[in-house]
């Protein structure tokens, strides 16, 4: 695990008033949330896989093999996953937190870790050929400067996959579940927060504000699949390529 140096000292968020003050916070969530006693569950492990499913073979499609990149790989789950698959002749993730960083290492054996600021990755321009921010996008003070700074990451012709939930959807799900007193049998002892807004999400997300902030970065999205099921859209992907494609 490496450090990629220094991040830039404020934030666009006037929620915070440094960045560490904002560090402190997602750890915080983090612990709130712990995304490893999360994936415990039968019903999450099959959403959340069915998630990853989709974003490898988005990733297949649309780059040659190559350099990949996650930000905001938290505890490694995406990322060991692609990692297994052999896709990519170098897999990296980076995070800013050290202790999902140290969990993450359990699970990805020897792929390079780097503890790191979405907005400031420290990558030189061009390192890789594909990148992903799973459900990193609603977490991040400046939705903009994160997609700039995984954008300037990517090679010519390179892919960047992005996703990111249906809060309308979910927030509806979680009425149901909460209502008839589903949450014990699906989640046992663990609570997931009843609606979208009581975890570390610093902004509303759906497929329309996805794009907006997509288009506000530079990028163009190329390509809309709704996850897990098209007929379930709990998230939204989206892909862009990096200008200089063929």
């Amino acid at each position: 695990m490496t450090d990629q140096g220094s991040a830039p000292e404020a934030t666009s968020n006037g929620r915070f008033a440094s960045r560490s003050d904002y560090y402190g916070w997602n750890e915080e969530m983090i612990r709130r949330y712990d995304p490893a006693n999360y994936y415990r569950f039968s019903i999450i492990r099959l959403l959340e896989g069915a998630r990853f499913r989709h974003i490898l073979k988005t990733l297949q499609r649309f780059s040659a093999t190559g350099r990949f990149l996650e930000v905001g790989c938290g505890h490694g789950f995406m990322l060991s996953h692609v990692a297994r698959a052999g896709h990519f002749r170098m897999c990296v993730g980076a995070d800013i937190s050290k202790p999902s960083l140290l969990e993450a290492r359990s699970r990805v054996g020897r792929t390079p870790l780097a503890q790191a600021d979405g907005e400031y990755l420290g990558f030189r321009a061009g390192a890789f050929d594909a990148v992903c921010l799973t459900e990193v996008i609603e977490h991040v003070p400046d939705q903009v400067a994160v997609l700039r700074e995984a954008s300037r990451m990517l090679a010519p012709g390179g892919v960047l996959v992005v996703t990111a939930p249906n809060e309308r959807l979910l927030d509806s799900l979680k009425t149901v579940v909460y209502g008839l007193r589903l949450d014990r049998v699906l989640f046992w002892h663990y609570r997931p927060s009843e609606r979208m807004a009581e975890e570390w999400h610093l902004h509303a997300m759906s497929r329309r504000s996805l794009r907006e902030v997509i288009l506000r970065a530079g990028l163009s999205p190329v390509r809309w699949v709704r996850l897990p099921f098209w007929f379930l859209p709990m998230r939204n992907l989206a892909v862009c390529i990096a200008e200089g494609s063929k």
